[in-house]
């Protein structure tokens, strides 16, 4: 290995071996500075860090002309590589926009700005590998959340081109519980087996909470009890120094076979006990057994089958009558053989007693929700926006509602505040089961949150008890995870989405329902 800076005379070929590069000894241009609020090739502003890999920066950033979220892969942004590697890094991305896999975000535009390149690319809402294994998910949900990333590695290795999974900051998790390569930018010294073995760290990342490096790491069975044993035997399979699955296809079907496995059963996947042993002559009558026994097998099975219906039918008739003759002969002598009122021989029939209302009554009324005393709206900086319409939220009138300011930015959270919500007040402790939000918003993501009191000094004072989820227009059903009581409970805006065109959310009407009674 060889250090210092780069021969500006040397081959623009991309090294065989990694070298340790110095910095140009030209000064940076002002714009590299990356910082919060920065905007990138006049159009990209900067908004928050997702990470640092070498040559390599990530960022979630805004679409100034487009007004959306996009996320930014910025190549070389310290300048100490020559621009035809940059340029070789970004031919090379540019080839992933021909795949058509959804494991991949799609990329809007690959550019060079004159000081660095720059991958834009959609930004992929959900979390991030960390985030997301601080949830502690289950094997099973991993190894099917991984699936279309390992989907868009055999697109990729079939085309001839690389996905560069070398960093935990480059996948994220959707929503919906798929893991997508958010920040591509394929580097020249990729292989498939690199590729692999991102992926396998990626099990490790949301299971065991560590990215291992090139060592062979403990198997997951060890880092986390109760690991699938298939699961565990995949990643461990990646991640070893001498491979033992080399290609995209094999590890797609082993992670669709353990997901498969764990939805089955429901628990983690076991070793079955050996069979027993055939008994003695056993394979000699399989042996044996041609096409006449195998028909006259099939007529005395079809026998069989005939003689127990037949059976069956005659128990029951045989059942049934015995309870006729049992009712007739139990009956009381007083009792008539027909009722005078239904025949209307009595002039004043006595009117028959209604009959007891059933359960199903009782549990709707069980389930019926809970009524909040006060709605106000909460803002962790103390600027809460239009808090006098936040009653309207609870007042049972679906055309009158809450909305936020109208922000100029479209994804103003947490730029510039944290986000805000409505926290509403119960008469008492209460156990909820889901919250219910009716809105006009495409797009608004919120979560449910519980408090200790009205005004928490911040977000970190509540509790989450629900997962962040997006909303759609309408009426929309969030379940709550936690069954302790609440007594002030936070609908949180976490992302702004949008109404009529405006960067704005709107809430017409919030209702909280208590758990269904058990069946």
């Amino acid at each position: 290995m060889t250090s210092g800076r780069v021969d500006p005379n040397a081959s623009a070929d991309w090294p065989t071996q990694p070298i340790t590069l110095a910095p140009r000894p030209r000064p940076l241009p002002s714009e590299a500075a990356h910082v919060p609020g920065r905007v990138v090739a006049g159009r990209y502003r900067l908004l928050t860090p997702h990470g640092v890999a070498p040559l390599l920066e990530f960022w979630q950033a805004v679409d100034l002309a487009a007004g959306r979220p996009v996320a930014l892969t910025l190549v070389d942004p310290r300048c100490t590589l020559p621009v035809e590697w940059v340029n070789e890094i970004l031919s090379l991305t540019v080839r992933l926009r021909g795949l058509d896999t959804p494991g991949i975000a799609p990329i809007l535009e690959v550019l060079h700005t004159g000081y660095c390149g720059v991958v834009v690319a959609d930004w992929v809402p959900g979390g991030s590998l960390a985030e997301v294994a601080d949830t502690d998910p289950a094997p099973v949900a991993v190894a099917a959340a991984l699936e279309p990333l390992a989907m868009a590695t055999e697109v990729a290795h079939r085309a001839g081109v690389h996905l560069s999974v070398d960093h935990p900051a480059r996948v994220r998790v959707t929503t919906a519980g798929h893991a997508l390569l958010a920040f591509p930018a394929t580097l020249p010294d990729t292989t498939p087996q690199t590729d692999l073995r991102g992926i396998g760290r990626c099990l490790y990342a949301l299971l065991a909470r560590r990215w291992p490096d090139d060592a062979e790491p403990a198997p997951l069975t060890d880092l986390r009890p109760g690991t699938p044993f298939l699961v565990s035997t995949t990643a461990a399979g990646l991640v070893r120094p001498e491979p033992g699955i080399t290609s995209a296809a094999t590890l797609v079907t082993m992670l669709r076979q353990a997901a498969r496995d764990g939805a089955d059963d429901g628990t983690d996947i076991r070793v079955l006990a050996p069979l027993d042993p055939p008994p003695p002559g056993a394979y000699a009558a399989f042996r044996n057994f041609g096409p006449g026994e195998q028909a006259q097998a099939a007529r005395k099975g079809v026998l069989r089958a005939t003689i127990g219906a037949a059976a069956a039918v005659a128990t029951a008739g045989v059942v049934m009558l015995g309870s006729s003759v049992n009712g007739m002969l139990n009956a009381p002598d007083e009792t008539p053989a027909m009722d005078a009122g239904q025949l209307g021989l009595q002039s004043d029939p006595t009117p028959t007693a209604p009959k007891a209302p059933q359960e199903t009554v009782k549990a709707a009324a069980a389930d019926a929700p809970v009524k909040p005393v006060k709605a106000e709206v909460y803002s962790t900086d103390g600027r809460p926006d239009n808090p006098g319409e936040a009653g309207r939220v609870i007042d049972g009138d679906v055309a009158t509602g809450w909305s936020t300011d109208r922000y100029y930015d479209a994804d103003p959270f947490p730029k510039f505040k944290e986000g805000l919500g409505l926290m509403l007040e119960l008469p008492a402790p209460t156990t909820l089961g889901t919250v219910t939000v009716e809105l006009p918003s495409a797009g608004t993501v919120v979560q449910i949150r519980s408090a200790g009191g009205p005004s928490p000094a911040g977000l970190g004072e509540t509790t989450e008890i629900s997962a962040a989820t997006p909303l759609q227009p309408g009426r929309n059903t969030i379940a709550v995870r936690s069954r302790e009581p609440v007594r002030h409970v936070l609908v949180w805006v976490s992302a702004l989405g949008s109404t009529d065109g405006r960067n704005q959310a709107s809430i017409s009407e919030i209702t909280l329902h208590p758990p269904a009674p058990p069946a």
